[in-house]
């Protein structure tokens, strides 16, 4: 090969190796970097309600999803290196998650658990009965100060313990429905009841809690008061196990004063509510 033509060939290599450099360096410095993640409710693994997701002065803001798995959040255009991601959300604790941002994609693997904090103006719970394949099923409706429900708040670890008596009136089963003047007979059931919760937009009242029939004592009265406890525990000052151990020992109490004073004593790690159903038809029609 002639001088000129290597010196030549050289030269157009390296200005091939310089091009090439400042496509890839162009096509780098136009890359975006993103950041993907989700977050879900603690308890049920669901949506959280209204939340703020802040970073580096861009704010997505979340509110229903879907009754699936919880959507997908992204943030483009962002800048390399440290950030914080911001997220606050009513009634929930709020979060502060450093993050290191590589140019490209990032993404966070598993979701970002929100704690609940409470039900927000929680005055009382409303209940009603429905009957379905035997079993007696509750729709618990938390209501506010105003009377109000409360229709979007964090799904909180209820604990629900109910007991199931014969309505008795003037001395006997009762045999029709009656607004004052009845009291409770034989227990027929005590204990603790599962809860669902259910994250269907359309869903106004998300708790749920179902009374199996059959460990409920047979007896041909027509009538059934249902006496209802909601314990709703602080996660910042209660483990799941050690609200258990508490309710196992106190709800064993006959006296209904004995477990109001028990759990009075608790009201720094938890809240509790009664509610009464009286005229609950035994069966169903």
């Amino acid at each position: 090969m002639k001088r000129r033509t290597r010196i030549t060939f050289i030269v157009i290599a390296a200005l091939v190796v310089v091009c090439a450099g400042a496509v890839l360096a162009a096509l780098w410095l136009g890359t975006d970097t993103t950041f993907e993640f989700k977050i879900r409710d603690s308890v049920s693994g669901k949506w959280v309600w209204d939340a703020a997701m802040k970073l580096q002065g861009r704010t997505i803001v979340g509110y229903y999803q879907s009754d699936a798995a919880p959507l997908t959040y992204r943030f483009t255009r962002l800048t390399p290196g440290k950030a914080m991601l911001d997220i606050a959300a009513d009634s929930y604790g709020p979060l502060s998650l450093p993050l290191t941002l590589k140019r490209g994609a990032n993404r966070l693997q598993k979701p970002i658990d929100m704690v609940g904090l409470g039900i927000p103006d929680l005055t009382k719970f409303y209940i009603f009965e429905s009957r379905e394949a035997g079993d007696i099923v509750a729709e618990i409706r938390p209501v506010n100060s105003t009377g109000t429900a409360v229709l979007n708040h964090p799904c909180m670890d209820l604990w629900i313990g109910c007991r199931i008596s014969v309505q008795m009136r003037n001395g006997v089963p009762a045999r029709e429905e009656a607004e004052t003047g009845s009291s409770r007979g034989s227990e027929l059931f005590r204990g603790r009841i599962p809860w669902k919760w259910d994250p269907a937009p359309e869903t106004q009242f998300r708790y749920s809690a179902r009374i199996p029939g059959a460990q409920i004592k047979d007896d041909p009265s027509a009538y059934r008061v249902i006496d209802y406890l909601i314990v709703v525990p602080n996660p910042l000052a209660i483990s799941s196990a050690e609200l258990e151990k508490l309710l196992a020992r106190v709800y064993a109490m006959n006296d209904p004063a004995a477990v109001a004073a028990a759990l009075d004593a608790e009201s720094n790690r938890l809240r509790y509510f009664i509610d009464t159903s009286w005229n609950v038809k035994a069966r169903q029609e």
